[in-house]
């Protein structure tokens, strides 16, 4: 209930702060799990996503935003869990496969942290172990703007991404870099369609 309130009032602070425009919503899978993978420009991300996306979303937050007790118990309300970037905990995995597991969209912004569009950094790899081992489409998703007042921001939801070819198989650290890589390779390449 707080997610879709909060989710709503996000909504009309967005359309007087800024002009955003969202194309792919139906690339969105109406049922079932999958991956909401976006890059990562500003702390505004996640709260654009969450209303581009007709679904819910239980984005992977990081774990200093939880340290705080009000923060957390706001956090845990609108779907967030925690995960140490240095070192994925077992429980974050678990939590993570889970979702997926019981059809709901998790939101994971690869690259970590915020990355300028043109100072791209290697995504982390565990998005895709998560898709292999649940069989769950990956949505790529691209932010394109500033968010500045006024400013444009554009929201391009791709076409879910299947890997197929993998389940069943156990890739090496290498492999699931190059694949994790390849993906973020679509995320950007959205900009251009």
């Amino acid at each position: 209930m707080i997610y879709k309130i909060g989710r709503f009032i996000a909504y009309l602070i967005s359309l007087i702060l800024f002009r955003i425009t969202i194309t792919g919503r139906e690339n969105i899978p109406e049922t079932g799990g999958a991956l909401i993978c976006p890059n990562h420009i500003s702390n505004i991300d996640p709260v654009v996503i969450a209303f581009a996306t007709p679904r819910d979303i239980h984005y992977m937050a990081k774990a200093e935003l939880f340290k705080n007790p009000l923060l957390r118990w706001f956090f845990k309300k609108v779907n967030a869990f925690p995960v140490n970037r240095e070192k994925v905990a077992v429980e974050t995995i678990k939590t993570s496969l889970k979702i997926l597991k019981e059809d709901k969209l998790l939101g994971i912004f690869p690259e970590g942290h915020r990355v300028n569009p043109e100072d791209r950094t290697p995504p982390a790899s565990g998005f895709v172990v998560f898709a292999i081992k649940t069989k769950a489409p990956i949505v790529p998703v691209h932010i394109k703007g500033k968010y500045r007042f006024r400013s444009k921001i554009e929201i391009i939801i791709g076409k879910p991404v299947y890997l197929e070819e993998y389940y069943g198989k156990k890739l090496s650290e290498e492999e699931t870099r190059q694949l994790s890589e390849k993906i973020m390779d679509t995320v950007y390449a959205l900009e251009l369609t």
